[in-house]
């Protein structure tokens, strides 16, 4: 099953942990505090685990607003369909599925 698994955490050690844990399972880093991927039910139920353990790893600090992870699971024809805006550089740019196929430049500056 494919997942999208986001987060909130403003503790930068717990934080940096988390997207390395992420990363370990293969997980594709789609934005800074996002990640996709495939995982089977076993490895959802661990990575579920390791989470746990990570964001209770250190007290929780005066200074820190949340700890939150989100984990939806996603069809896997939403990543076929998805369709990404991006502006980098001077270029407007419009993707449209998995290939990132990409459209023409709408705005260039």
């Amino acid at each position: 099953m494919l997942y999208l698994i986001i987060y909130d955490i403003s503790n930068n050690a717990i934080r940096a942990r988390l997207a390395e844990l992420l990363k370990d399972y293969g997980l594709e880093r789609v934005q800074y505090s996002a990640f996709l991927g495939e995982l089977k039910r076993h490895q959802l139920k661990s990575l579920i685990t390791d989470i746990k353990k990570i964001l209770i790893t250190l007290p929780f600090s005066d200074d820190e607003r949340v700890r939150n992870v989100q984990i939806y699971p996603i069809p896997q024809y939403s990543k076929k369909n998805k369709i990404e805006i991006s502006f980098e550089g001077s270029k407007l740019t419009v993707s449209y599925g998995e290939q990132k196929k990409k459209d023409k430049v709408i705005v260039s500056y």
